[in-house]
């Protein structure tokens, strides 16, 4: 069984309708600046709508997002996204990033699972909020293993942590999996090749996840964060592991390499093909990666 999907990220869908200003005296008191000084004039939401409808054209079977849908971690903002997603038309998957776990309260509240835990449906190591994630989804011979690195920073900061228990409940799934022969594509927010994140936003157990997929394997990771397009590989039992880092889904930026875009996996019979999709500032035009 093949699985045909779209991967995008850091998406930012922003929505304060109803939000009062105490909710700023906080952290996103600095946030709330950026959104106006910066995030906010370079992000479209028509970006997302367009990748939606190009998922549609394009035959997906389903939608991955990893991490960053929101800004602030708001309750209106993760209604607005639970809306948009269930309008999707198609399935979707999505994991937490920085900005899903903004504050102590977000985090406290576990207000990104409480809201749109239905797009992280699947078999887990446990019942309990200290096993929710790694969770995984399976198609057939190819598995989606989503990880969270979320975590409340101080501002100015947007690091991330897997943390030990988590990493362990993480060895333990990719090497039942690899014994059952599946394609094992994990999915996770920060990117977790040394040197790509800038140290304020890096993620701090790196290298131990590092050791994980060394010691266990997997075909391939899916991450986003640094809004910008990356290829490489980190050390695996048998070979590199492919490492694949996607821009922001909803940037109007025209730099090279941060452009808007998404890309488009057909997982199938132990191998996975891609192909790039990027903003040209009319529309999404496929590019060789």
């Amino acid at each position: 069984m093949a699985l045909r999907f779209l991967h995008c990220s850091d998406i930012h869908l922003l929505s304060l309708r109803g939000v009062g200003p105490h909710r700023f005296l906080n952290k996103r008191l600095t946030g709330g600046v950026n959104l106006m000084l910066k995030r906010g004039k370079h992000h479209s939401e028509a970006l997302f709508d367009r990748t939606v409808e190009r998922a549609h054209e394009l035959g997906v079977d389903r939608l991955v997002i990893t991490g960053d849908l929101s800004n602030l971690a708001l309750e209106r903002e993760f209604e607005h996204i639970g809306e948009k997603l269930a309008g999707a038309g198609l399935p979707v998957t999505v994991i937490p990033g920085n900005h899903d776990a903004y504050t102590r309260g977000a985090v406290r509240s576990r207000r990104f699972e409480a809201m749109l835990g239905q797009f992280m449906a699947g078999e887990r190591l446990g019942d309990g909020d200290d096993t929710y994630y790694p969770f995984v989804q399976r198609y057939g011979e190819v598995a989606l293993i989503g990880v969270s690195t979320a975590q409340a920073s101080m501002p100015l900061y947007a690091v991330g942590t897997v943390g030990a228990p988590q990493l362990v409940r993480l060895a333990e799934i990719l090497r039942a999996l690899g014994d059952e022969g599946v394609s094992r594509i994990v999915l996770i927010h920060h990117p977790v090749m040394p040197g790509v994140a800038l140290p304020r936003h890096n993620l701090l157990d790196l290298e131990a996840f590092g050791e994980v997929i060394a010691q266990c394997g997997a075909e391939l990771v899916l991450h986003g964060h640094e809004h910008v397009e990356i290829a490489g590989s980190i050390p695996g039992p048998e070979g590199p592991v492919a490492v694949h880092g996607i821009s922001s889904g909803t940037n109007l930026s025209r730099h090279p390499g941060r452009e808007a875009a998404f890309a488009l996996y057909e997982a199938e019979g132990g191998e996975i093909a891609r192909t790039l999709h990027v903003w040209d500032g009319q529309d999404f035009q496929p590019r060789e990666p």
